[in-house]
């Protein structure tokens, strides 16, 4: 049991070591992600799922949410090479590409958060319901 405790603890350091190490504005398109993965289950937990027939959890339902986080990080992986390619060929420390990549990511991991607390009966703003209608083309402004 102490050897477990030792293995867990040495991966969360490591974890940890690694995130510390990346861009903030990663970090933040990370635990966004994260956020938007738990309040969905969150919402299939309550039965209120839009994406699947019952409203509950679905096993399948949440392993292509994780395939698009994970389509989500290489898109942004992309941007990072970019930058790194303009960077490296100019001399200018540039990350104007993978900075929007992320910051675009963030507002759209962020709308989905708010979408699923509507979904679990959060009261949400009108201005900001009427908002995610408009972007997501429901409704016109």
């Amino acid at each position: 049991m102490r050897d477990t405790l030792q293995i867990i603890a040495a991966g969360i350091g490591a974890f940890l070591g690694f995130i510390c190490g990346l861009p903030p504005i990663l970090i933040v398109l990370v635990v966004v992600m994260t956020l938007d993965f738990i309040t969905g289950v969150i919402v299939g937990c309550t039965g209120r799922s839009p994406k699947t027939e019952y409203g509950g959890l679905s096993s399948s339902t949440a392993f292509i949410g994780l395939l698009k986080k994970v389509a989500i990080l290489i898109v942004v992986a992309l941007a990072y090479l970019l930058d790194y390619a303009v960077s490296s060929t100019s001399g200018i420390d540039f990350a104007a590409v993978s900075g929007a990549t992320c910051l675009w990511f963030v507002a759209s991991e962020g709308i989905s958060i708010v979408e699923n607390a509507a979904l679990m009966g959060v009261p949400i703003p009108d201005q900001i319901r009427q908002l995610l209608e408009v972007m997501k083309g429901k409704k016109e402004v």
